[in-house]
């Protein structure tokens, strides 16, 4: 596929952090931008939300939208894909997630201990 990048750049108010790697965040500063990263998206994992926010971008480009209401489809697209920045390192967050397991796990097991003794 021979896709064409969007070169120039329309600002935006403020940018749009999503998550991109392992804890990695990028910051899509531009209508240029956004359109080049739903570009590169994986077809196989598109859907109605890439669909409406790559047709907000053509939009604004032609002044059929304001630049906001791309962002906002952006927006959208990026948190339905589960990729839109929360601020929270995937790492640490994982890191902790399996210490509070292990924490309910064993308060779960002390529990049971008590209720049934061997004797």
């Amino acid at each position: 596929m021979n896709e064409v990048h969007v070169t120039s750049d329309m600002p935006l108010r403020a940018p749009v952090a999503i998550a991109v790697g392992a804890g990695f965040k990028r910051e899509i500063a531009s209508l240029g931008a956004m359109q080049n990263f739903l570009k590169e998206w994986p077809e196989a994992m598109r859907g109605d939300c890439h669909a409406a926010a790559m047709q907000a971008c053509e939009a604004a480009w032609a002044g059929g939208i304001k630049l906001g209401a791309a962002r906002q489809a952006f927006l959208a697209f990026a948190e339905k894909a589960g990729i839109l920045w929360t601020g929270v390192d995937p790492v640490t967050a994982l890191r902790e997630a399996k210490i509070r397991r292990g924490r309910i796990r064993r308060a779960g097991q002390q529990q049971s201990r008590r209720q049934w003794p061997l004797a």
